[in-house]
C-alpha cells in the first residue's frame, strides 16, 4: 500500500464532507436516503478482540499452550494481528499443530459470539462521521456479515457502548440469518430490499468483493473503500470506488 499523503487526506476530507452536504440537500427536498456501513474493518477495528481472546486462551490453557504464552512476553502492538488467525499465530511464533488446533477451536467459540464484540474499537472518526450522516437525514444501515443467532445482541450493545446511533429512528441493523451464508451472497440479496427503502447515497466497505457487489447494485451511490484489513485472496477493487483511510476530518 502506498504511503498516505497530505493530498490523500485532503481528498478524503472533501469527499466525506461533500457526501454529508449531498444528504442534507436531498433531505431538504424530501428524498429518503440510505447510507450503508459495514462494521468489521469499516467502522470497527476488531484486532483488539482477537488479542483479548488469545490472551484469555493463553491464561486458561497455560500449560497446554507454552508457545502462545511465551508469545505474549514479546507482544508489542496490534500490527501483529493479521486478517487470518493462522497468519497471526505464525507471526506470534506459534507453530505447534496441537497448539494451533486448540487455539483455533477456542478462538472461534469466542470471536463469533455476543460476549467479545465490546473489545472492538471504533476507527478514528467513525462515530462522529456516522452521527453527521444520520443528523443530515440519511437512514444509517449497518450491513454486516455477523449472524443473528450468535452476534446480533453483542453488535447492538457494541454500537451503543461507543455512541453510534442505533435502535432509533433513522437507523437499521441487518445481519445474516445463518452464520454459514457467504457475506458476498448475503449483501447481494439484501440490495433488492434496500432499494425499496429509499435512495442509497453512500456505501462504506473494507472487503473488495463486497464493495464491488454493492457498487454494482447501487452504481449511483458514492462507494468508499476503507483501507484496513481484508481477505488476502480478494479480487481487485472496481473502478470508481473511493479509497479512504479512516473517518477523521482534519480540514
Amino acid at each position: 500500500m502506498k504511503a498516505w499523503s497530505a493530498a490523500d487526506q485532503k481528498s478524503q476530507d472533501e469527499r466525506l464532507a461533500a457526501l454529508v452536504e449531498l444528504i442534507k440537500s436531498k433531505t431538504a427536498k424530501g428524498i429518503s436516503t440510505l447510507a450503508i456501513f459495514d462494521l468489521d474493518g469499516t467502522l470497527f477495528d476488531n484486532r483488539p478482540r482477537t488479542i483479548f481472546i488469545l490472551r484469555e486462551i493463553s491464561e486458561q490453557f497455560d500449560r497446554e499452550l507454552p508457545q502462545l504464552s511465551a508469545a505474549f512476553d514479546r507482544f508489542h502492538e496490534l500490527g501483529i494481528v493479521e486478517y487470518s488467525l493462522a497468519a497471526t499465530l505464525r507471526k506470534l511464533g506459534v507453530t505447534s499443530r496441537r497448539e494451533v488446533a486448540l487455539i483455533e477451536k477456542e478462538w472461534a467459540k469466542r470471536f463469533f459470539s455476543d460476549d467479545y464484540q465490546k473489545f472492538d474499537i471504533p476507527l478514528p472518526g467513525a462515530k462522529a462521521y456516522v452521527k453527521r450522516v444520520h443528523e443530515a437525514g440519511a437512514t444509517v444501515i449497518y450491513l454486516t456479515g455477523r449472524d443473528l443467532g450468535r452476534m446480533f445482541v453483542g453488535t447492538a450493545e457494541s454500537l451503543r457502548l461507543y455512541g453510534f446511533p442505533v435502535g432509533i429512528v433513522g437507523t437499521m441493523m441487518l445481519v445474516k440469518k445463518e452464520f454459514e451464508e457467504a457475506d458476498e451472497a448475503f449483501k447481494k440479496d439484501v440490495a433488492a430490499y434496500l432499494r425499496r427503502l429509499g435512495e442509497v447515497t453512500a456505501i462504506f466497505e473494507n472487503e473488495p468483493a463486497n464493495s464491488n457487489v454493492l457498487q454494482r447494485a447501487f452504481p449511483e451511490a458514492s462507494s468508499f473503500f476503507v483501507l484496513t484489513q481484508h481477505r488476502p485472496d480478494a479480487p481487485a477493487l472496481n473502478k470508481g470506488i473511493l479509497r479512504i483511510r479512516d473517518f477523521r476530518d482534519r480540514s
